[in-house]
């Protein structure tokens, strides 16, 4: 009798030690995100669609990888379970800004390089000239996009629409197209597109393309994207 009560013991234990990991998820408006795919490194991995914005996994002691993703957004958290409870981790689904704070040191790596690789004959006046350029372009900056903080604001209200409901994403990316003479390298476009992902850009490159109106053609590590003939004037 005793040795079947401590054969059960040893199988209750690790439901003894076990905890429940739970919790909500939040989007940029601080509202729960439905339809959000979350998948926990447990072997072997459990995978859940969180439907109402809210989840809960039964997890022994352990340390796993939480990630939640939706569309082109995700939040990745790595989780430490040291005893049995119930814990309340709560995720936030914000856009990630990283590729266009990249993109703005690129600008500026670009322009410093300009500066640097002018000869030093009339130092002077090429000097000013080239701070002149550096002012004229952070001022066409600030005059498309306003501050940096208007610009992180409207990247996130960009990041949820959709380029199929959104037809003039087609629209600005061909006037772009036809202002750089009906030829453009995709990372320009992406440029001339700051307040928008590199994700959504490549859509609606790829939409374009499927309407017959660009043709995308591979060059070194990027695209060149090229105006269908009879349309650079439209």
């Amino acid at each position: 009798m005793k040795r079947h009560l401590l054969a059960l013991l040893i199988l209750l234990l690790p439901l003894a030690q076990a905890a429940t990991l739970q919790g909500s998820i939040y989007n940029s408006d601080l509202e729960l995100e439905q339809d959000v795919f979350l998948e926990l490194s447990t072997t072997p991995a459990q995978k859940l669609l969180s439907k109402d914005g809210t989840y809960s996994f039964e997890l022994p002691n352990g340390e796993y990888t939480l990630t939640a993703r939706k569309g082109f957004n995700d939040v990745t958290e790595q989780i430490t379970i040291a005893a049995g409870g119930i814990f309340t981790l709560d995720l936030f689904l914000l856009p990630d800004l990283t590729e266009e704070s990249e993109l703005l040191e690129d600008t500026k790596t670009e322009l410093v390089e300009e500066l640097t690789e002018k000869t030093p004959w009339w130092s002077w006046l090429i000097t000013g000239i080239l701070i002149l350029i550096l002012l004229l372009r952070f001022m066409k900056f600030r005059k498309k996009y306003g501050s940096l903080r208007q610009f992180r604001a409207k990247a996130q209200e960009e990041s949820a629409k959709t380029v199929e409901n959104n037809p003039q994403y087609l629209e600005q990316a061909l006037e772009i197209v036809r202002k750089h003479d009906g030829r453009i390298h995709q990372k320009t476009l992406r440029q001339e597109l700051l307040h928008l992902s590199e994700a959504k850009v490549s859509l609606i490159v790829a939409e374009l393309e499927h309407k017959g109106l660009i043709e995308k053609f591979k060059k070194g590590r990027g695209n060149i994207i090229v105006l269908k003939s009879g349309l650079k004037n439209q």
